[in-house]
């Protein structure tokens, strides 16, 4: 679900356009995203808790920090009359949303510790997760795509506020288990 507020926030921000325009930003955001949802499992997996320990001791304030940070700018650039400083073309780059991926899925690396004790293989998990982010993301692009028509500032005022919010959530849970 964070991949859903994530890619959905994102497509709000990205230009509008034709259907085959909104399914090739949809699908950039899904490969990305799948990317690292899958792997960071998987390195978790391969790896263990120890690097885990390590990351996780700093990444609840990196996620807070970037996600609030980026949030409250695409707020405040929504309100000035002028065009947005940050360039979506940049943002929506593979780097980019593979980057975003990662900070939304880090936590996800713990839970390919237990793979190994689900007695399935590691292939199927894979795949599924992939199907599962891929579905979310494009059913999460049409639904910006509609919000997008309805007003100029709204879709950058939504898209930051569900940055925000999955910072703070992200931060919480990661700090303090809630």
């Amino acid at each position: 679900m964070d991949d859903f507020g994530l890619a959905f926030a994102l497509s709000l921000l990205m230009p509008g356009g034709t259907f085959g325009r909104l399914m090739v930003n949809a699908c950039k955001i899904a490969v990305a995203f799948s990317i690292s949802s899958a792997l960071l499992p998987l390195l978790g997996w391969l790896v263990g808790l120890a690097i885990y320990g390590w990351v996780i001791s700093f990444s609840a304030w990196l996620i807070l920090i970037v996600f609030t940070g980026v949030g409250v700018w695409i707020i405040r650039e929504a309100f000035e009359n002028e065009q947005p400083e940050l360039s979506m073309e940049k943002a929506s780059s593979l780097l980019a949303l593979s980057a975003i991926g990662v900070l939304g899925s880090i936590d996800e690396g713990a839970v390919g510790v237990s793979y190994p004790f689900l007695g399935i293989p590691i292939l199927w998990i894979i795949v599924a997760v992939i199907l599962a982010n891929t579905i979310l993301i494009l059913f999460a692009t049409l639904i910006s795509s509609w919000i997008r028509s309805l007003n100029r500032r709204l879709p950058s005022i939504l898209s930051g506020i569900i940055l925000i919010i999955l910072g703070v959530w992200k931060f919480l849970e990661l700090a303090f288990g809630i």
